[in-house]
Formats: C-alpha cells, structure tokens, sequence
C-alpha cells in the first residue's frame, strides 16, 4: 500500500459539498486532497485550474487516473468506484492504476 503525505484533507460527503467540490474555488495547495464521496463520476464545470483525479473502490484501489483534466469536462461513470480523490496537477503523478493508497496528513 502506497501512503501518500498531504497537507490537506477534506471530506465531500453531504450533496451540498459532493455538487460543489472544487468548482468556483481558487488553486488549492499542490498538497491539497478533495475526497468526494460517494462517487463514481465527476464533472469540472465552473472550475478555475485543472485537476488530477483518482475514482477509487472500498478498499483504497485506484481504478482509474486521470491527469490535467481541464475544466469544463464531463468523465464518465467509472464502474466500481466508490469514492473520488481530487487535487492539484501534479499531487498523484506517482500514483498508477490498480494501487492501493492511503491519504495522511503530512504534519
């Protein structure tokens, strides 16, 4: 299991923070994760920057990884997934397909 230090946490899981997620927000820190949950698919309307995503299952798998996804898409629904990691460009490069990870607070 892949452990992945962040600065930042947070957690979308009522439908008023799961609509919102990253939209009309500014950058956040490169050490920043969104959780939204639950998920298995994700729009990036009225978004300011672009973003890399992970759709992930109950058991912390990555099952699929989109990078720089810019705003204004529509991805499809990702069979199995169950909750969504959303951050920066650049936070998950070193994430792959099929990994299991854990998110934990850096400081």
């Amino acid at each position: 299991m892949m452990i992945l230090k962040v600065d930042t946490i947070k957690i979308a899981d009522s439908f008023m923070k799961r609509l919102r997620g990253y939209m009309f927000h500014k950058m956040p820190p490169k050490s920043e994760v969104l959780i939204i949950k639950p998920c298995n698919q994700i729009h990036t309307f009225n978004m300011k920057f672009d973003i890399d995503i992970l759709f992930m299952d109950d058991e912390n798998r990555v099952i699929k990884k989109y990078v720089a996804v810019k705003p204004g898409r529509i991805l499809p629904v990702v069979k199995n997934a169950t909750f969504v990691a959303e951050s920066k460009t650049g936070l998950f490069m070193s994430v792959d397909e099929g990994e299991q990870i854990r998110f934990e607070l850096s400081n």
